[in-house]
């Protein structure tokens, strides 16, 4: 199995694309361990998850230390280090500008992306991560580098994690670390859903025609994620892949 000395720390697995991720790397042999707020969500993603070994952490990204706990315990526990990270986690912001206050501002980076970058450096404490090197995902967005009217928070705070994957890439490079973003469009998620049931027939449509190849589902980022962190990808690092079905291309 391709994974299978992987261990991978997933964080924002219990729904949307981090529950896909888990899922796929487990049927490839990964051993996860994975975080997320809600601990009745993470059993059930563990329960769909194939093999043995998993465990979870229900911590809210905001609590560096708690984090900090979770993963050193991960490690003294198992005695195996950390050989990928992904960090799936993430909420969406539509604001106008005219009422933007920079308490939004605070709390949408505070879980879009400063918790990368803390992650990140926890897993560099002696013994958390593979002396052998391995690989970092950040599940950004498209919005991370195109704009849209009322997203300029949203596409402030994805934006910050590929300018962070690249700056990281070439601070790991000499631990042989890989650090990549994957930018996907619109898939089909419970959020992407409620953003969708929120708005019209008409803009739904004009949303589906903004991808050539339609909508997604969270397996076509789950695929782009698993080949990032498998050793076909072992040349490749500081870029941001798009999954977006056409649409950074129009």
């Amino acid at each position: 199995m391709e994974l299978l000395n992987q261990k991978v720390l997933i964080v924002g697995a219990s729904s949307g694309i981090g529950r896909s991720t888990a899922i796929s790397l487990s049927n490839k042999g990964a051993k996860l361990v994975l975080i997320s707020r809600t601990e009745e969500k993470l059993k059930e993603v563990i329960a769909s998850c194939k093999g043995h070994g998993h465990t979870y952490f229900a911590i809210d990204v905001k609590d560096e230390k708690a984090l900090d706990e979770a993963i050193s315990t991960s490690v003294k526990v198992s005695g195996e280090p950390f050989t990928s990270f992904i960090y799936s986690a993430g909420q969406e912001g539509t604001v106008p500008l005219k009422f933007t206050k920079s308490e939004f501002l605070t709390d949408i980076l505070q879980v879009n992306t400063i918790p990368a970058l803390l992650i990140t450096k926890i897993l560099q404490k002696k013994d958390n991560f593979s002396k052998d090197g391995g690989s970092i995902v950040f599940i950004s967005s498209i919005m991370g580098s195109l704009g849209q009217p009322a997203k300029a928070a949203y596409c402030m705070s994805k934006g910050g994690l590929i300018s962070l994957s690249k700056a990281l890439a070439l601070e790991l490079a000499p631990k042989k670390i890989r650090v990549n973003c994957v930018s996907p469009g619109m898939v089909i998620t419970d959020m992407s859903m409620k953003i969708l049931d929120s708005v019209s027939e008409d803009n739904v449509n004009e949303i589906k025609k903004m991808h050539p190849l339609g909508i997604g589902n969270v397996e076509d980022v789950a695929n782009a994620i698993e080949f990032l962190i498998a050793d076909k990808s072992k040349w490749i690092t500081g870029i941001d892949l798009l999954v977006d079905g056409g649409y950074s291309a129009k």
